[in-house]
């Protein structure tokens, strides 16, 4: 392509705009959602390392544990004394912490032995649920909330819910509600968990998650204090990157299986002294989460797959102590989208988008950015706005092509149009609109060789010359003159049909190529627009004008020879009309 046919490209500012407000729109849609997460999801399994969480053990209700304990703790659900003897057992081996992931909402047997056997020890925690239901609270019930609330300004941001499951006065009283902590999470769109909440907004009142309670052993937890510029939430000298609902996003393990889960059956038999422990120090310093995963009752899903709530917790707990929360950072955000924005800069000042380099670059960006995000998150555990800033870049592409290739279609129509305009000026006579004498020989041209694939045809060549022109330039004016040559013009185009081909030869003569038609067709067709142009009026400025003309007619019968000879053929038919007395055919 030479230099002056490229299609160059000015500097556009609106296709960033443009494709800024549509990756922000697009932002809000399902389908996108879907696919960031999946992405997100693929980033973090790939940035995380496998790991073996020693400080938390899950031990498991499961179906099989229902069936071989049977005979010693009868159906499901179990009395409360059960648990009271698995309590003792586990305190015997000094464990860290016992969390219940239970529901203790009615009566049962056993209540009063399992009621004394958790006052005994600060170190069991329950779990209870939020709900989004607006249940009528009583008095009673708003004085045990308050004991279970935290002594913070309600104003701090928390997931807000309308009520709490309240565990029965059987098993709890006010001395130990404080033992209490909330698990209600709420799944992302595609049903998946991935953050977890430390703070609840019930009756506005702020409570702690399990996560955080189990943060202290003391029944009044130390102060609470959240940075709304930094968001971070701070306890006990520990701090955490919240969102703005201060929930932490959980910085999953590659491996599903980080937390060892034993069957309730085996420490329920070491419990009730029917079995012997090998390695007594075993569960020492150890958090113990109970719950149950039979029936399936109890399952969420995660990026790394369903699990147990009960083995969900577990991971938090243990990614809340190691500190393994994604956290977010504006700046790291803030380059990413300036990187986007320049690279859609460059991408629309392109004098042509499809070369090599450009192709190269853009994949060198998308590669780039995904490459800083998985850095980020690998050694800094921040998550950062990766799939917007490509969905940006992508957008920007595609913009710009669609840009492209209407400019370039714009620019071919212009192309077009001039090749047309030129073609115009050198083979037409910009006087009458009929074809000039250069235009006639290149429509004979391409005749002929249509001729020549098709059967032998039959076609005249006939020369017109306007009789007396010359008196009406030198009587009216040559204005009037090419007045008339445009009226005889147009007549020829009204007269002749679409197959025929006229032109103005020079000065008051025309020809024409009679196509498909023998020498006594032609005969009828010139005659009858002879008689045409005498009855033809033409109205001018001095009055009206009749003219009269003259023909000269030959039929082509040998296609390969050139068209001057039939051209001086019907010349001579021409001479022999106007010899004669003009406004007559003559066939040559």
């Amino acid at each position: 392509m030479r230099k002056t046919d490229k299609l160059y490209w000015r500097y556009q500012i609106w296709i960033v705009i443009v494709s800024l407000i549509i990756t922000y729109a697009l932002s809000y849609t399902t389908i996108y959602n879907k696919i960031e997460n999946y992405f997100n999801d693929t980033i973090q399994y790939f940035a995380s390392d496998e790991k073996y969480f020693t400080e938390s053990v899950v031990v498991d209700i499961n179906d099989n544990s229902l069936k071989i304990l049977e005979k010693e703790f009868g159906h499901w659900p179990y009395t409360r004394d059960k648990y009271a003897s698995v309590i003792e057992f586990l305190e015997s081996m000094n464990v860290k912490n016992i969390v219940f992931d239970i529901k203790f909402l009615d009566p049962r047997i056993g209540d009063d032995i399992f009621r004394k056997t958790i006052k005994n020890y600060n170190n069991i925690f329950f779990v209870t649920n939020a709900l989004q239901d607006d249940i009528q609270i009583n008095e009673e019930e708003k004085e045990r909330l308050k004991k279970m609330a935290l002594d913070v300004n309600s104003d701090i941001p928390a997931l807000k819910y309308n009520s709490l499951l309240l565990p029965h006065l059987n098993v709890f009283d006010i001395d130990t509600i404080y033992k209490f902590g909330i698990t209600s999470v709420l799944e992302d769109k595609d049903n998946y968990i991935r953050s977890i909440p430390l703070l609840y907004n019930i009756n506005s009142n702020i409570f702690p998650s399990l996560l955080l309670r189990i943060q202290s052993l003391d029944k009044n937890i130390p102060k609470i204090e959240y940075n709304a510029k930094t968001n971070e939430l701070s306890m006990d000298n520990k701090t955490w990157n919240v969102d703005e609902k201060n929930r932490i996003k959980l910085f999953y393990p590659q491996n599903a299986n980080s937390i060892i889960t034993i069957p309730f059956y085996k420490i329920s038999e070491v419990a009730l002294n029917k079995k012997t422990i090998e390695n007594k120090s075993f569960l020492k310093d150890k958090t113990v989460f109970i719950g149950s995963s039979a029936f399936l009752s109890d399952r969420v899903n995660t990026p790394r797959g369903a699990m147990s709530g009960s083995y969900l917790l577990a991971i938090a707990y243990e990614s809340l102590k190691h500190n393994l929360i994604i956290k977010n950072s504006d700046i790291v955000n803030i380059f990413l989208l300036i990187i986007a924005i320049i690279f859609s800069i460059y991408l629309s000042s392109r004098k042509e988008i499809y070369k090599k380099s450009v192709i190269v670059i853009s994949l060198l960006t998308i590669i780039a950015t995904i490459i800083y995000g998985f850095i980020s998150l690998k050694l800094f555990y921040i998550e950062s706005n990766v799939f917007f800033c490509i969905f940006l870049i992508v957008c920007s592409i595609v913009v710009t092509a669609i840009k492209y290739q209407f400019s370039l279609s714009n620019y071919n129509k212009k192309l077009i149009n001039e090749t047309k305009r030129l073609y115009n000026e050198a083979n037409c006579d910009t006087l009458t609109g009929l074809l000039n004498r250069r235009g006639f020989n290149e429509q004979y041209k391409k005749y002929k060789e249509l001729i020549n694939t098709k059967t032998s045809q039959s076609s005249c060549i006939a020369i017109i010359d306007l009789d007396h022109f010359k008196s009406v330039n030198d009587t009216y004016g040559h204005d009037i003159g090419d007045l008339v040559l445009q009226k005889f013009a147009n007549l020829l185009k009204e007269q002749l049909r679409d197959i025929d081909i006229p032109s103005r030869w020079g000065g008051e003569e025309f020809i024409i190529l009679l196509r498909n038609t023998t020498i006594d067709e032609s005969i009828i067709v010139l005659n009858r627009l002879r008689q045409q142009c005498e009855e033809m009026d033409i109205q001018t400025p001095q009055g009206v004008l009749n003219v009269t003309i003259s023909i000269g007619v030959t039929q082509i019968k040998d296609y390969f020879q050139t068209i001057d000879l039939y051209v001086k053929e019907a010349d001579m038919g021409l001479y022999q009309a106007k010899e004669t007395g003009r406004n007559q055919v003559c066939i040559a």
